[in-house]
């Protein structure tokens, strides 16, 4: 038996990286999957964003496991596609049980440096986009009146502040604010709601955040590895999803309002 037998778990940013883990994490647990993801590039950040054929591999995955998932191209910006993304995931499953907000950006500039558009964009993707699955996941958990849990990706940068990164930071503290907000209103329901604050995870975006910096990846990554109190340059996307998994499982059905490190001893320092 896995630990998310029976259960439904709606992932955003699904297609590549830590999404993608969270899905396939999920399901070998025995979660079918509805994996939101934009599936194109923006004009920020400055690098390439998940594809088509991204969502793809996840989504055959997933099946490879012998789950079945939902894969949704979807602007988690819009009220719109989300409300409509929530509404094709219950048609198609009838129920979400666990809510993993993941779908974000990263970028770096000094704080006079960042424009108005920048600065939007990392606000309604990484804090508007996760208030925005909120807002339609929820009221089909209190529904079904049969608890739930809420996971949303923050990062060790919402809990410090990191020079170069201010908008990123802001959005991430946010994500904080929102999340232990939702645990006190979603509690009486046994719907818990926690966030995961990962340090630097070896996915695409660190390449990507170094070239939009002009720096050399391995400079970018030297400088995160002398952060951490750790002997590792860079965590993995298992690493988060693992955490995640314990919080949606029922190992995890009293924990609520938490956030919760993964950050190799970074906030030691």
């Amino acid at each position: 038996m896995g630990k998310l037998d029976g259960k439904v778990a709606l992932i955003t940013g699904a297609a590549r990286g830590q999404g993608r883990e969270h899905a396939v994490t999920m399901a070998r647990e025995g979660a079918d999957i509805a994996a939101l993801d934009i599936c194109r590039d923006l004009p920020y950040p400055r690098y390439s964003l998940a594809k088509p054929e991204d969502m793809t591999e996840t989504a055959g995955l997933v099946r490879q496991l012998g789950r079945r998932i939902l894969p949704l191209e979807v602007d988690v910006r819009s009220a719109a596609e989300m409300e409509a993304a929530v509404a094709e995931t219950m048609a198609e499953f009838g129920q979400i049980d666990i809510l993993v907000c993941n779908a974000g950006i990263a970028d770096m500039a000094l704080t006079w440096d960042i424009t108005e558009d920048w600065w939007d964009a990392m606000i309604d993707i990484n804090l508007k986009g996760y208030w925005l699955a909120v807002k339609y996941v929820v009221p089909h958990m209190l529904a079904r009146n049969q608890g739930g849990r809420i996971i949303m990706t923050s990062s060790v940068a919402g809990l410090r502040g990191d020079p170069g990164m201010a908008h990123y930071c802001a959005s991430k503290w946010g994500v904080v604010g929102l999340a232990k907000s939702l645990a006190q209103e979603l509690s009486p329901y046994s719907i818990t709601v926690n966030t995961l604050h990962p340090t630097a995870v070896n996915t695409d975006i660190i390449a990507g955040m170094a070239k939009a910096s002009a720096m050399a990846t391995e400079d970018l990554v030297n400088f995160i590895h002398a952060g951490h109190a750790l002997p590792v340059k860079l965590i993995e996307a298992a690493d988060v999803a693992n955490a995640a998994l314990w919080l949606a499982s029922d190992d995890g059905r009293y924990i609520t309002g938490h956030t919760l490190k993964i950050d190799a001893g970074r906030m030691l320092k």
